[in-house]
């Protein structure tokens, strides 16, 4: 438990870091020779995007890539051993990791629709090192509004945990309860920090 508590403790200082540094809306300038600055303003995406990212979110290529080679490191890590190994050991683990992703898509797609709210990643349209990173971290805790302004993510934080919740209590070995559940959704949280700075500075899908 107290590695459960450790872990949320960091998150929490990582989101309130992050938001003390990202408080201002960030905008791109765009200049030429002749006019002055302006700026790109957010726009709110439209109801058929935001279905397009849920459906690539779940079921997309790197979705199934990521599933893939996490089945793969719980199979050399046997865990749960519960399952076993070979194929069907595998079977298993691929399964409960979409299973367990499709939740979370759903939970944070569902609410992100009732609750108007803008969850997707984009990456940073200032200039900078530190800035552009600033802006990646603060993704994986915050939604944007219509009018653009991010808030904390209770889509995001809620699919998270939903997502481990409900795997545990439907499907992983009896002997798995709430405070593993707590742990996987606070690793998965904690690993979507570094997701964005891959999406932000190597390769975005």
């Amino acid at each position: 438990m107290k590695r459960v508590c450790q872990s949320i403790g960091l998150v929490l200082v990582t989101v309130f870091t992050a938001l003390s540094v990202n408080s201002q809306e960030v905008t791109k300038p765009t200049t030429s020779p002749d006019k002055p600055t302006v700026t790109q303003p957010y726009v709110f995406p439209t109801s058929r995007e935001r279905f397009n990212r849920y459906v690539s979110s779940t079921v997309g290529p790197m979705r199934l890539g990521r599933t893939v080679l996490s089945a793969g490191l719980d199979q050399w890590r046997d865990h749960p051993t519960e399952w076993g190994q070979g194929a069907k050991g595998y079977g298993k683990r691929f399964a409960s990791g979409l299973g367990q992703n499709a939740i979370q898509q759903t939970v944070t797609y569902g609410l992100d629709e009732a609750l108007k709210l803008d969850t997707g990643f984009e990456r940073s349209k200032r200039e900078g090192f530190f800035p552009r990173m600033k802006d990646a971290l603060v993704q994986n805790v915050t939604s944007r509004t219509t009018t653009g302004k991010r808030v904390i993510s209770a889509p995001r934080l809620t699919g998270v945990y939903a997502g481990a919740i409900i795997a545990t209590e439907a499907w992983y070995p009896e002997r798995y309860n709430y405070k593993d559940s707590l742990r996987r959704g606070t690793t998965n949280l904690l690993t979507g920090f570094g997701i964005n700075l891959v999406r932000e500075f190597v390769i975005n899908w």
